[in-house]
């Protein structure tokens, strides 16, 4: 069977999905470097007070404060676009494979199909 322009639209919705969680992933761990070098610790009630403190003194804790935002504007967006799935296609999948036709999953299935 042929594949819709919603099923394509899906697709599309899905990589916009799986590519802000790859970008929430790689920010995370820059941070997460920056964190270190200025002593700051994430699971602290005021870490964000904190950082932006530091962020007008030193600019390692700006350059942390800029990733920071960039991450909250992220996943800011991610709610959004879930919002958008969710009113577009009813749902929002698990695992955004399932949309994209990628992953284990996927290839999974096509070696299936081979075998029969």
């Amino acid at each position: 069977m042929g594949w819709s322009k919603k099923d394509y639209r899906k697709r599309r919705t899905g990589y916009v999905l799986g590519s802000l969680d790859r970008a929430m992933e790689h920010c995370f761990t820059l941070k997460a470097d920056f964190d270190a070098v200025l002593g700051l610790d994430l699971r602290n009630d005021d870490y964000e007070a904190d950082l932006q403190e530091r962020a007008l003194k030193d600019s390692h804790a700006k350059l942390a404060f800029l990733l920071h935002t960039a991450m909250s504007m992220m996943l800011m967006a991610q709610q959004f676009v879930e919002q958008f799935a969710e009113q577009a296609y009813g749902s929002v999948p698990d695992r955004v494979e399932r949309w994209t036709k990628t992953g284990e999953d996927w290839r999974k299935a096509q070696e299936d199909e081979k075998g029969q």
